[in-house]
């Protein structure tokens, strides 16, 4: 079998197809349901396959009757005018109006087609088009021909700028739309910054702060550490005295022991210290006792400055004996005080006050 036979076959079965296409358009009213969801879908293609029927149809001389998919090729294509297409389907369209005897209105159509030939050269329909509005100019007259050309191309003119204006309107809509959103994430970014360097400022301003109250709460601590360390030394220079004293009387009267004994009584009584003598003394041992004195005072305001300061020599270490030659008393009133003293405590009369401030002192710390 030759090529060129088998070619033949192929182009005589093609086109018999396409004729059988050609007629079921020429015979449709309208696109099926089918048709018209899958234009929605794909309206170009749906538009190239009407416009490629349409021009089987003029190839193969047949008559236009219906111009359902003519007119919706035509609302696909003339979105993107000018364009060759739009020359073929005004073409087409002033055919199936000149089929229907509606002269006018194929004249309108023709010079559409001529309009955009002038846009968009075609040397195939020119002249098919020059001769069409030709024949109709002496059919309806030359003068209300032209009125009608005019006028057609008034009214493409019309929609061409309604068209334009539409658009700028778009653009100018979208710009304005697009300045705005602009400007609204130019104004949040803006007070997002604005909105961190004040928390960065609040948080610096902060730290700021906690490093000035660190420092004068250090300032304060040394101060405080400084004047307790003066009064520790003043109070243990005043012991060192005191023992200086002692030992200058055991030389002087070591010869006379009534007299030592006198002395020694004299100076180390309670009545001899002065109130500075005693402030020394409890500040010495709220120092040294983890701030026994201070608890004392809190939790038991019923104590007098007396059981503070016996509180605060029993604390020091002073026994009984002592502390009856401190207070120039025999024993029986120290312990006359040590009971009253547990009264105020809320002790028992058996509980050893050196032993419960020292544990006092244990949990203070």
């Amino acid at each position: 079998m030759k090529p060129s036979f088998l070619f033949r076959c192929v182009f005589i079965l093609h086109f018999c197809l396409g004729m059988g296409s050609v007629r079921g358009y020429a015979n449709l009213p309208q696109e099926s349901p089918i048709q018209n969801i899958a234009g929605r879908f794909q309206p170009g293609k749906s538009a190239a396959e009407a416009l490629r029927m349409a021009d089987r149809m003029y190839r193969a001389g047949q008559n236009f009757h219906s111009d359902s998919l003519l007119q919706k090729a035509l609302h696909y294509y003339e979105r993107q005018k000018p364009c060759p297409e739009l020359t073929r389907l005004y073409f087409y369209t002033g055919l199936f109006y000149e089929q229907r005897n509606q002269p006018a209105e194929a004249l309108k159509r023709y010079t559409l087609a001529e309009t955009n030939v002038a846009l968009v050269p075609d040397s195939l329909f020119s002249p098919a088009i020059a001769r069409k509005i030709l024949a109709l100019q002496q059919a309806v007259g030359k003068k209300t021909a032209e009125d009608l050309q005019w006028e057609t191309r008034y009214t493409e003119l019309l929609q061409q700028s309604d068209q334009w204006h539409a658009a700028a309107r778009g653009w100018r809509t979208a710009c304005i739309v697009l300045t705005f959103l602009l400007l609204a994430f130019a104004g949040i970014s803006h007070y997002r910054t604005l909105y961190r360097k004040r928390e960065l400022f609040k948080s610096q301003l902060f730290i700021e702060r906690l490093q000035r109250a660190e420092e004068e709460l250090k300032e304060k601590m040394s101060r405080q550490l400084h004047e307790k360390d003066g009064k520790l030394k003043d109070f243990f220079r005043l012991r060192v005295e005191m023992i200086k004293e002692f030992v200058e009387f055991s030389q002087k009267y070591a010869n006379n022991p009534e007299k030592l004994r006198y002395k020694f009584q004299r100076t180390i009584s309670t009545d001899s210290f002065s109130p500075t003598d005693w402030a020394l003394l409890l500040e010495g041992v709220n120092i040294t006792g983890n701030g026994i004195i201070s608890y004392l005072k809190k939790n038991y305001p019923e104590l007098t400055e007396e059981n503070l300061r016996y509180c605060a020599l029993i604390c020091a270490g002073f026994e009984t004996d002592e502390l009856a030659v401190l207070w120039d008393v025999n024993n029986t009133s120290i312990y006359k005080r040590r009971t009253r003293l547990r009264q105020k405590l809320n002790l028992p009369q058996n509980q050893d006050l050196k032993k419960y401030f020292d544990e006092l002192i244990a949990r203070l710390r």
